[in-house]
Parts: C-alpha cells; sequence; structure tokens
C-alpha cells in the first residue's frame, strides 16, 4: 500500500484511499480472480486497478458507499478482462510459434493430415483482425458459447453472434486461397 500512497500529494486523499484499499482489497481480488483463475495473474490485476484508483481518486468523495464500491469494481473487472483477453491473444500467437508459417511450403493437393490443415486454420485465424480472431478462437478453439464469449470481451451476445459469422466468413475465403475447405 506504501507505493500507492507516494503517488498522493494531499494527506486527506492518502486517507481516503487507505480506507478504500482496506475496504475493498479482498472484494476486487476476489473478482479477479474469478475471472483470470490465476493467484498472480488476480494479484497482478489488483495491483493495477489500485493505480487506477489512485489516478481516479478526485472522482470519489465517500471512500465507502455504493457508488465507489461499483466504481472500483468496474474497474477490476475491466482490468482483469483486458488481462484476461492478453492471455488468449498470446495463446493464439503461441499457437502459431507451434505450427509456423508454411503456406508457401504446402503443396494444395498434398494437404491430407490433420496436422498440417490445423497448421493452416491456426495461421489463417492469426491473420484475421483481432475483433474477429479473438471471436473465433474462443468459439473453434476454447468451445465457448456466445454469451461466454461476449462476457470476456464486455460485448452483447449479438455483437459476437456477428463477428464470428463475419469472422467464418473471411476464414473461409482465406484458407481457400489455400486450397483447404472449410465447413461449418
Amino acid at each position: 500500500m506504501t507505493k500507492y500512497l507516494r503517488e498522493i500529494e494531499k494527506a486527506p486523499d492518502k486517507e481516503k484511499f487507505r480506507c478504500i484499499y482496506e475496504q475493498y482489497y479482498k472484494l476486487l481480488y476476489c473478482i479477479a480472480y474469478e475471472i483470470l483463475h490465476n493467484e498472480e495473474d488476480a494479484e497482478d490485476a489488483v495491483q493495477e486497478t489500485f493505480m487506477r484508483i489512485v489516478q481516479n481518486l478526485f472522482k470519489i468523495s465517500d471512500p465507502i458507499c455504493p457508488e465507489t464500491k461499483n466504481f472500483v469494481v468496474i474497474i477490476c473487472k475491466n482490468v482483469a478482462f483486458t488481462m484476461l483477453k492478453k492471455k488468449k491473444r498470446e495463446k493464439v500467437e503461441e499457437l502459431a510459434d507451434y505450427y509456423p508459417d508454411e503456406r508457401h511450403h504446402i503443396n494444395p493437393q498434398k494437404v491430407c493430415s490433420d496436422h498440417d490443415t490445423i497448421r493452416i486454420v491456426v495461421q489463417a485465424i492469426l491473420e484475421l483482425s483481432d475483433r474477429y480472431r479473438d471471436c473465433l478462437y474462443m468459439e473453434l478453439v476454447q468451445e465457448l458459447g456466445y454469451q461466454e464469449i461476449a462476457s470476456v470481451l464486455g460485448e452483447k451476445p449479438e455483437t459476437v453472434r456477428k463477428r464470428i459469422q463475419r469472422g467464418k466468413k473471411q476464414l473461409r475465403k482465406k484458407l481457400e486461397e489455400r486450397g483447404v475447405t472449410y465447413e461449418d
């Protein structure tokens, strides 16, 4: 907590922050852990949350009230979901490392093994824009439903459904260019 207090100049603000920290730390940790399912990541999310609270301390008049609780919870959820999106994006990139780009070396007539097909599909997904890539990865690889994906991304299920629909259309086109047939 002392590292946060060093960022705060006025004594009344330090007391306000101390009160917020003591009141909400455990709650924020539980929320972050529920989203991230990892102790270290949850702790990182809570630290980032408190740094943002310090930056926005002027917006808080009463440290222990429902509005403040909602404010800090929203910050924590946003931080945790952003971290989760980043982790998922890194997993997709790890898959790309595992399946290196071989499109210049693959003859479409010779693509018969599942391994080669997976490599091509992963590479094609990685080439999509973030909004389509994330949704498709979560649906096709992690087998999440629209509601779950919407929750992770902070979007409406209908938005996710449309992104997946459009992403599959783009994916199908990319795969056809590589001589791979994509079927839903």
